[in-house]
């Protein structure tokens, strides 16, 4: 009887440490490049399962060998940065001087809601009293009418710019800080694009980088394969229709890498003490993408968010792909994912930010 429960100890033990293994992978899959490793660079959408799995090894381990419980707590502290980048927990903080408020939404081209969606769309923007508006797929209707009518709603934000990228695709800025200028960032995509700004704010100069990096191509047949896995995912699904998808995040996370690369070589040539950098990445927390554009910069989700912030609300891909950062210069005093409006199938990011 010792020698099987002995037997049983050890094998716990080992699916304890693969456990481990797989979520310390996760964890630090940012620093996988994406080109020369296009799976392993995918391992971070794994991350929360492997979480669990660990907590659920620290919970057994606590009721047989409370000892030995400190294996895995040792390993899931070991990736705690990367837990707080997924999932951070902030107390409210008081603001001690003049905020700036930072919004970044990613429209659906303002098709969302039929004809109303683009209405839906500009009433909340007017109502946010964001000082600073970044959006992606922002596509209003080539006719006047619609031209007027967003002029008319934002009609507050007496500096604005949108600039269409190679696909069609309109990244826009509206600000109540005058712009200065507007490049794009030149790297190799169909559809996306980036674009870095520079304001005057007061004295100083504020650069700021608006992104739309490359989608992973869901369309509506991966949406309903992704939905069977999760409905029925018995092993003969997960082999096929697992390995299908993967490979298909694994092609986009490729060509993302690049793109990444260029956003952040625009950012460090244009480093100023005042910087944000936001957008829909297309890419949770736990990625190249994320690590590579946000270094040296605070997430502002992580710094002043509470919880899981998923920014995606569509087929069940619960993921936070809209990021906001910004330079230690800044104090973020609060950071959001605005579950309110449902107008695309992006939820807009906010933050309020104090220098």
């Amino acid at each position: 009887m010792r020698y099987i429960k002995n037997v049983f100890v050890l094998v716990l033990i080992a699916v304890t440490l693969l456990i481990g293994i797989g979520y310390l992978i996760c964890a630090y899959s940012p620093y996988i490049s994406p080109v020369a490793h296009p799976y392993w660079a995918c391992t971070g959408l794994f991350f929360p399962i492997f979480v669990v799995l660990l907590v659920l090894c620290i919970v057994a381990w606590l009721i047989l060998k409370p000892r030995i419980a400190v294996l895995p707590v040792a390993i899931l502290l070991v990736g705690c940065g990367s837990l707080r980048l997924y999932c951070p927990f902030n107390f409210s903080k008081s603001t001690r001087q003049e905020t700036i408020k930072f919004l970044s939404y990613n429209t659906e081209g303002l098709q969302f809601g039929g004809e109303n969606g683009a209405d839906t769309v500009l009433s909340y923007l007017r109502a946010s009293n964001a000082d600073i508006i970044c959006l992606q797929e922002f596509i209003p209707d080539a006719e006047k009418k619609s031209q007027r009518k967003i002029k008319e709603a934002l009609s507050e934000y007496h500096y604005s710019n949108i600039t269409k990228t190679k696909g069609g695709d309109r990244l826009a800025c509206f600000s109540r800080f005058p712009i200065l200028s507007a490049t794009k960032i030149e790297y190799k995509s169909q559809f996306n694009g980036s674009i870095l700004y520079k304001l005057k704010m007061g004295e100083d100069t504020l650069v700021v980088v608006n992104n739309h990096l490359e989608s992973n191509k869901i369309d509506t047949k991966d949406k309903i394969i992704y939905n069977d896995l999760l409905k029925s995912p018995r092993e003969e699904k997960i082999k096929t229709d697992g390995k299908y998808l993967l490979k298909k995040l694994a092609e986009a996370v490729v060509v993302r890498a690049p793109q990444a690369d260029s956003v952040a070589q625009a950012i460090k040539e244009n480093r100023s003490r005042y910087m944000l950098v936001c957008g829909d990445f297309n890419d949770s927390p736990i990625s190249y993408a994320h690590h590579k554009i946000g270094s040296g910069m605070t997430d502002a989700f992580s710094a002043a968010g509470t919880g899981f912030g998923f920014s995606y609300n569509q087929n069940r891909f619960y993921f936070r792909i809209d990021h906001i950062f910004s330079t230690p210069a800044f104090r973020v005093v609060k950071c959001e994912v605005d579950r309110s409006i449902k107008a695309s199938d992006h939820y807009p990011i906010w933050c309020l930010l104090e220098k």
